[in-house]
């Protein structure tokens, strides 16, 4: 998967230390993430819920892996342990949130394909921000890029909005990526869900979808760009704001260039196939 170019393009100054957590949390994402779309899990009623239910009670509880557990409930123990010590309360309550609403959304949208429900445009992208797991990494990073986010009152909505473009623009590209396989897996997908909606050939749906991603990431640019400019009376918190906003940045920029470069994402043969909620994120 080639998640050390990731890594190394998102924390270019990163310690070792630093580099080897954020990757590991980029391999865990990864393998749940191919446990869902390339295995099957959630295909039978129950099965993914029985997968993460331990995943929920590390996070909310605090409980340590029993030396019997599952290799995924120790790896997230672990990886939880690592990361959660000395981050501020915040930072561990919007962590848990986030992690939880992907492991929720991931349970709804296993429910939606077994029972072959057809979301509409705007439920499918609400639902699409959560399952592509981008706001979880984005809290890690926090942690392993020395930039906690910054949420004073004047900035806080605005800080969310480029957290969520980010999430959009991540899930989308992965979309227009494997679209030719989920279609052929009966999977909905952006690209279909837009023919679907427009009654448009497939084509002119991708090439709609180019331009929701244009248009989102130039959104996403000018927002960012005003943000740096808002606290430009307060410089501690400016210089805090920079940081956290350079670190998203960065984290998009390497994103989109790792997906074009692995072709994790690419439809045809290969490493490509591998899933389309892929990306770490």
């Amino acid at each position: 998967m080639r998640l050390e170019a990731l890594v190394g393009a998102t924390l270019p100054h990163g310690n070792t230390e630093d580099l080897v957590l954020t990757a590991q949390w980029a391999t865990f994402i990864c393998w749940l993430d191919d446990r869902i779309d390339r295995e099957g899990l959630g295909s039978t009623p129950g099965d993914l819920e029985r997968f993460t239910a331990p995943l929920r009670r590390v996070l909310t509880h605090g409980l340590r892996a029993p030396t019997l557990a599952a290799p995924h409930t120790a790896a997230l123990t672990d990886l939880w342990e690592r990361t959660a010590t000395g981050m501020p309360a915040r930072w561990r309550t919007r962590f848990i949130a986030d992690y939880t609403d992907f492991l929720d959304a991931s349970e709804q949208e296993a429910a939606h394909r077994r029972a072959r429900v057809r979301l509409t445009l705007p439920e499918y992208l609400q639902l699409r921000r959560r399952t592509i797991t981008v706001l979880p990494m984005l809290d890690v990073l926090e942690r392993t890029g020395h930039a906690p986010m910054v949420e004073i009152p004047r900035v806080r909505a605005r800080v969310r909005d480029a957290r969520r473009a980010v999430a959009d623009i991540v899930g989308w590209v992965n979309d227009l990526a494997s679209q030719a396989d989920d279609a052929e897996a009966g999977h909905d997908n952006l690209v279909t869900v837009l023919a679907r909606q427009e009654r448009c050939a497939t084509a002119v749906a991708r090439a709609q979808v180019v331009a929701m991603i244009d248009d989102r990431r130039a959104g996403f640019r000018t927002a960012a760009a005003a943000l740096r400019a808002d606290l430009g009376p307060e410089p501690d918190r400016a210089a805090d704001l920079g940081r956290y906003v350079d670190l998203v940045e960065g984290f998009l920029a390497a994103t989109l260039d790792w997906l074009a470069v692995t072709g994790r994402c690419t439809p045809g043969p290969g490493p490509g196939r591998e899933s389309r909620r892929a990306a770490p994120s």
